[in-house]
């Protein structure tokens, strides 16, 4: 392949993944309008939801692959509205448990699957 050719694949790819990340963005927002939450909130609450115990924000991030800090402001905004708890642990009054309240099913029961779900389904 010559360089002309590879180069004109990787504007091709990188003007591919400008839109996607494009459709996620504006399918975030009308989430965001229509149910009052954003897709790496419902990321969230699924993973969350996904689990019978509590996990720690660490675990949440790893499982949701997103950066610690990045959950911790999601959790932030589910938690004044009501729909994670967070409580220190018994055993390790340093790890901070996260759970889903009983609002949070619910909620995502009533949202669409996230764009980047029926790109992966797809």
């Amino acid at each position: 392949m010559s360089t002309s050719s590879q180069e004109r694949l990787c504007d091709d790819v990188l003007i591919a993944l400008r839109k996607i990340i494009r459709a996620i963005d504006l399918h975030s927002k009308k989430l965001d309008q229509q149910h009052g939450v954003t897709g790496p909130q419902v990321l969230v609450l699924t993973t969350l939801l996904a689990n019978t115990a509590p996990l720690t924000v660490g675990e949440v991030a790893r499982r949701a692959n997103l950066s610690q800090a990045t959950v911790t402001d999601i959790l932030d905004r589910l938690e004044r509205r009501g729909l994670i708890r967070r409580e220190r642990s018994d055993e390790d009054k340093r790890r901070v448990l996260v759970t889903p309240t009983e609002l949070a099913a619910p909620l995502l029961r009533s949202t669409p699957p996230l764009l980047q779900d029926s790109f992966t389904a797809r």
